[in-house]
């Protein structure tokens, strides 16, 4: 009887972690490139229209305002966001990104045209966020 018990949650625990690492996947084909949006909320009051290349990203803010910033791919899924230095001193936001090394970017699930991801400040300690969605336009 014991035999067959361990033998069970030995199959059920293989068959569980496959199943969990295909879960953990992320289709982030066509994220290096393209439009993107992010909609407005109750947290962002303002959507906004991303347009990128490779290795740099135009923000369009619903509220007319607008931000540029440099990309470093660090996988398929990831990225740091890294201010302009061509805009040094023109947004708030840009020193934000020197002082703490940039945001890294990671998408974490996609559903349809709806990508999910966390955003952390690279040099500071708890400041990951997994609550934001951007859908490709």
């Amino acid at each position: 009887m014991n035999k067959l018990l361990l033998s069970s949650l030995f199959i059920f625990l293989i068959t569980f972690s496959a199943n969990a690492q295909d879960d953990a996947q992320t289709d982030c084909s066509g994220v290096k490139t393209g439009v993107f949006i992010i909609p407005s909320d109750d947290v962002i009051p303002f959507s906004t229209k991303i347009v990128r290349t490779e290795n740099f990203q135009r923000e369009y803010i619903s509220d007319g305002s607008e931000r540029t910033s440099r990309l470093k791919w660090l996988n398929d899924c990831s990225y740091i966001m890294l201010a302009d230095p061509k805009r040094e001193g023109e947004d708030p936001r840009e020193e934000m990104l020197r002082r703490y090394g940039g945001i890294e970017v990671t998408y974490t699930a996609r559903k349809g045209d709806t990508i999910f991801f966390k955003v952390k400040f690279r040099k500071l300690k708890g400041s990951e966020v997994e609550t934001f969605m951007i859908k490709i336009e």
